[in-house]
């Protein structure tokens, strides 16, 4: 493998066009010759403070190779959008108009043939849009060149500031996509087998979302518009990516859980230990408007008390609705979990990942397993005063 080199010139054929206030050529060309005809101008607060593109991701970078790599599939076509570049040294370019029999005078294809050895130290074609799908593009010592065609936009002597601007543009005026929208396409291009392999806690929170005989039935919004729940009179509050998140920390939590080697039989202890969630904090539940747990920082907490929670079923063969029951309503009284609540016991104004670690492990130290067993709390004390276990 090696870069592609020993290359004084490259043609691709465009067509003039124009784009909102801009004019442009467009057409498609090998990824290759597209990343050597062009460089990065990277913004440096010290040392390139005029600079225009963001410093590089390498694993963003080769995520980008490898997508084109991995080759074709007929059941999930890939596309990149056009590589963005402007001409700031006209010299690296010639422009030859190519005579066609078509009648159209708004029409006008041109060759564009890049001379590489005028490109010189400097930024000659400045990488507008695209850096990352172009950084390995060319080849190295690990990588084989990709003469893939994608499309590219090129213009012609924008000065510093309307590069600039469509920079600014093309970056700003993106919105992010929802991550659980995002997470649903991924599931639904990713077979069953695959998915429970690879992403078994995004399968198990897509089952609760969609598990009739789930508690989270109904409540899970995942991505995209909501008027299709708003016509049936659903109001999905929590957002699948949390639940998703939810369900991975409780997999991480729980060493016992992966004692059952069959994924559906995770899914329903999982299932079954959120309907004794439901169950134990059914005024909250129901009137999640006024209370916090089902908002992310009450899935996220909960799910990790499930990890600690199942551990101590399994090994007593203890797994049912109730059996999860009788733990939960140990802890019920740790935290006040409405919205208006003030105090020690207040889960208002918590958020975020150590906070739900906070809320998890106090609510599993008042846990116990017998009748006459001291809680984790009651031993801690124990500890810390001297006295006698």
């Amino acid at each position: 493998m090696a870069k592609l080199e020993g290359i004084s010139q490259i043609e691709m054929i465009g067509f003039k066009s124009r784009n909102l206030d801009t004019v442009c050529f467009r057409g498609h060309a090998p990824l290759a010759h597209l990343a050597m005809i062009s460089q990065a101008d990277i913004f440096d607060q010290v040392s390139n403070p005029e600079g225009l593109q963001r410093d590089l991701s390498p694993k963003h970078a080769s995520d980008a190779y490898e997508y084109v790599q991995k080759g074709a599939d007929p059941s999930h076509p890939r596309a990149f959008p056009e590589v963005v570049l402007n001409i700031r040294n006209k010299k690296v370019l010639e422009l030859e108009k190519i005579e066609i029999s078509v009648e159209d005078p708004t029409l006008e294809i041109v060759r564009l043939r890049f001379d590489l050895t005028k490109l010189g130290s400097g930024v000659a074609v400045s990488r507008i849009d695209g850096n990352h799908r172009l950084f390995y593009a060319a080849g190295d010592d690990r990588r084989q060149p990709i003469l893939t065609h994608v499309p590219f936009q090129i213009h012609i002597g924008l000065d510093r500031e309307k590069e600039r601007s469509l920079f600014v543009d093309i970056n700003a005026n993106q919105k992010g996509l929802n991550s659980s929208h995002l997470a649903i396409m991924q599931s639904k291009l990713t077979d069953e087998q695959k998915e429970i392999k690879d992403h078994l806690e995004r399968w198990i929170a897509n089952k609760l979302a969609s598990d009739k005989d789930s508690p989270w039935y109904g409540l899970i919004h995942l991505g995209g518009s909501k008027k299709g729940s708003r016509t049936q009179g659903l109001n999905r509050i929590v957002n699948l990516i949390s639940l998703q998140t939810g369900v991975k920390k409780l997999l991480t939590k729980s060493q016992y859980i992966h004692d059952f080697t069959d994924p559906y039989a995770q899914y329903r202890l999982i299932n079954m230990y959120w309907h004794a969630v439901k169950n134990v904090f059914q005024n909250e539940w129901t009137k999640h408007k006024d209370h916090l747990i089902l908002k992310n920082i009450g899935v996220l907490s909960l799910s990790i008390l499930g990890g600690t929670i199942i551990d101590r079923c399994i090994p007593r063969n203890k797994v049912g609705v109730q059996d999860f029951e009788k733990y939960l309503q140990q802890a019920y009284g740790r935290f006040d979990w409405s919205k208006e609540a003030t105090g020690d016991r207040a889960i208002t104004g918590m958020s975020g990942n150590q906070a739900a670690m906070l809320i998890a492990g106090e609510m599993a130290a008042e846990l116990s397993d017998e009748a006459d067993e001291l809680t984790i709390k009651q031993l801690q004390n124990k500890l810390l005063t001297g006295s006698s276990i």
